[in-house]
């Protein structure tokens, strides 16, 4: 498995118009190795360009470079929770703005990586 890094494709910052979001998540350590290998797009159909740098997973659309989401991560008894998410708000690089609409498009992110099945 290989395990993505930043400098394997083209990235930009978390822009300063963020916001913060609750997402209740819990991850076996199995799980979380799974996602923090993060993903490298081999396609067009791969729009999203994930890699990790503890604690944080980024969340890059591949074909523009500008990060979606950053998801903090912490250890806890039952396994690796989600501590922190950041949402990018700049409405020249992301026009959602429904909260709903982020916990339920990173919540299918991951549950993807964990189960190697993302083309989203």
């Amino acid at each position: 498995m290989q395990i993505a890094k930043r400098g394997d494709w083209k990235t930009e910052p978390m822009p300063s118009a963020f916001t913060i979001i609750t997402v209740e998540k819990v991850y076996s350590h199995e799980q979380f190795d799974r996602i923090t290998a993060g993903l490298i797009p081999h396609q067009m159909e791969d729009r999203w360009f994930i890699f990790y740098e503890a604690p944080w997973l980024y969340l890059h659309r591949s074909w523009t470079g500008l990060c979606i989401f950053k998801v903090c991560f912490e250890i806890v008894e039952e396994g690796v929770k989600i501590s922190q998410v950041q949402v990018n708000r700049n409405p020249a690089e992301y026009s959602n703005t429904y909260r709903e609409h982020d916990v339920s498009m990173l919540v299918l992110l991951l549950d993807s990586l964990v189960n190697n099945r993302l083309r989203y």
